[in-house]
C-alpha cells in the first residue's frame, strides 16, 4: 500500500517547471486572450461575407477609394483618441464636454468602419491574392491557402526573457484591451517574483486564420502585413511552419521568410493597384553638410544595432545589471530624439530579434535568408527552397548549393 501511494502521489506531482509555468500564468490569468471564441466570430463573419460578396460589382476605382477611405478614418480615430487622452490626463482624470464630443465622433467613424470593413477586406484580399497567382501560388486558379484577414486589435504579447541571455522561454498571448498600468503592474511581477526580463508589447498581426491585422497603419504597411501574415498560413502546411516553436531559430526563420515575402508582395500589390501610393524613388543626393559642432544625424537602425551588440557583450562577460543599466540609458536617448520606447530590455530584444531583418537581431539568419533570395529566380522557387528547412544547418546547406548553382 505504501508503494501504490507513494506512486500515485509522484505521478500526481507537479515538476518545478510545470509549477513556475503555471505561476507566470497566474499574473496575467485575468487577460488571456481566447482565441478559440475570436476563431469562431472570424469564420462567422468571412462566410457571411463570402455569401453577400459586399465588394462584388465595385470598379477598380470605387475600390480603391474604398479602401483609402477605411484607413483614412482608421488614422482619424487613432487621432482622435490619442487627443482624448491628452485632454483626460490635463484634467486630472476627469471627463470634459469636449471629451464627450470627440467621443462622439469616434463613434460615429467606428460605425462607418463597420460596415464598410467586409468590403475593404474583401478588396484588398483580392489584391495581395491577385499577386500571389501572378507568382503562381494558386490552386484551382485562386491563392492557397487563400488570403483571409480580418481589420482588428489584435491580442497583446507577452515575452519573458531570462536576465543573463536574450531568448524567448515563456510567451503568451493577452487581451488588447489590457491597459498600461495593468502591463506594466504585471511586468514588474515577472521582474520581481521571478528574476526575469518581462515585456508586453502590441503586435501588428497574427497569423491565425483568418489573419489578424490592424487597420491604423499606412496602406503600404497593411497591404504587406497581410502579405505577410498569409505566408505563416503558407508556411503551417510544411516542416519549417510546422516546426515554428521547436527553437528560437526557427522561429527567426519563420519570421524572416515572411517579412521577405510580405514586403515584395505588398510592394507588387502597391504598384498595381495604388500607384498614386508609391513613394518616389530615392535618389542618391549629397547630405547637406553639418553646421559646425552640429550633432551628427540620429539613425534609428544603427543606433539599436550598436545597442544589442553591445548588450550581447556585457551579458557574453556575466555583466547583467551593468547591461540592464546600459540599456535604460539608452532607451532614454531614444527617447529624446523622439522613439517613444516604453521598455528596452533583454525580453524586448528577445522579441524584436526574432524578426531576422530588425535591428534588434544580431542574428545571421536575416542576411543568409536575404542572400537567398537573391538568388532564387522567383519569389515562387524561393518559398519552395524555405518551406522544408528545419534547422540552420539545413538552411547554411541550401544556401551553399545556391551558391554553387549560380556561379
Amino acid at each position: 500500500m505504501l508503494l501504490i501511494s507513494g506512486c500515485l502521489s509522484g505521478a500526481s506531482a507537479l515538476s518545478a517547471s510545470e509549477v513556475r509555468t503555471r505561476g507566470m500564468a497566474m499574473i496575467v490569468a485575468g487577460w488571456n486572450f481566447d482565441l478559440l471564441s475570436w476563431e469562431a466570430n472570424a469564420l462567422t463573419e468571412k462566410l457571411r461575407a463570402l455569401l453577400n460578396q459586399p465588394a462584388h460589382g465595385l470598379t477598380h476605382a470605387e475600390s480603391v477609394d474604398l479602401v483609402q477611405d477605411y484607413l483614412e478614418r482608421a488614422q482619424q480615430i487613432r487621432e482622435l483618441e490619442s487627443e482624448i487622452s491628452g485632454i483626460f490626463s490635463e484634467q486630472g482624470q476627469q471627463s470634459t464636454p469636449e471629451i464627450t464630443e470627440l467621443q462622439q465622433q469616434i463613434t460615429a467613424l467606428r460605425a462607418t468602419q463597420q460596415r464598410n470593413r467586409p468590403a475593404v477586406e474583401q478588396i484588398i484580399e483580392g489584391q495581395i491574392a491577385h499577386e500571389l497567382k501572378r507568382e503562381g501560388l494558386q490552386w484551382a486558379n485562386m491563392a492557397f491557402p487563400p488570403v483571409q484577414f480580418t481589420f482588428v486589435e489584435p491580442p497583446r504579447k507577452l515575452v519573458i526573457s531570462p536576465r543573463d541571455r536574450i531568448i524567448t522561454t515563456y510567451g503568451q498571448m493577452l487581451d488588447a484591451e489590457m491597459s498600461i498600468d495593468q502591463i506594466e503592474q504585471s511586468e514588474a511581477s515577472y521582474q520581481e517574483g521571478y528574476e526575469v526580463s518581462a515585456y508586453i508589447t502590441n503586435i501588428g498581426g497574427m497569423g491565425a486564420f483568418p489573419t489578424m491585422v490592424i487597420d491604423r497603419a499606412n496602406l503600404p504597411w497593411v497591404l504587406s502585413t497581410v502579405a505577410h501574415e498569409w505566408t505563416h498560413n503558407y508556411l503551417t502546411l510544411f516542416p519549417l511552419g510546422i516546426n515554428y516553436l521547436t527553437s528560437a531559430d526557427l522561429s527567426t526563420i519563420n519570421e524572416t521568410v515572411a517579412d521577405i515575402v510580405g514586403n515584395e508582395i505588398g510592394d507588387r500589390a502597391l504598384r498595381a493597384f495604388y500607384p498614386d501610393q508609391v513613394p518616389p524613388p530615392t535618389t542618391t543626393v549629397e547630405p547637406a553638410p553639418l553646421a559646425p559642432n552640429a550633432p551628427p544625424l540620429f539613425d534609428f537602425d544603427q543606433e539599436m544595432q550598436e545597442t544589442r551588440i553591445q548588450v550581447d557583450s556585457l551579458l557574453a562577460l556575466g555583466k547583467v545589471e551593468e547591461a540592464e543599466r546600459y540599456m535604460e540609458a539608452r532607451r532614454l536617448i531614444f527617447v529624446d530624439q523622439g522613439y517613444r520606447l516604453r521598455v528596452l530590455n533583454q525580453a524586448y530584444f528577445a522579441f524584436h530579434g526574432s524578426y531576422g531583418t530588425s535591428p534588434a537581431s544580431t542574428s545571421p539568419i536575416g542576411p543568409k535568408l536575404e542572400r537567398l533570395r537573391r538568388l532564387t529566380p522567383s519569389l515562387r522557387t524561393f518559398l519552395q527552397t524555405v518551406r522544408s528547412i528545419t534547422s540552420v544547418e539545413e538552411l547554411d546547406a541550401t544556401l551553399a548549393e545556391w551558391e554553387i548553382n549560380v556561379q
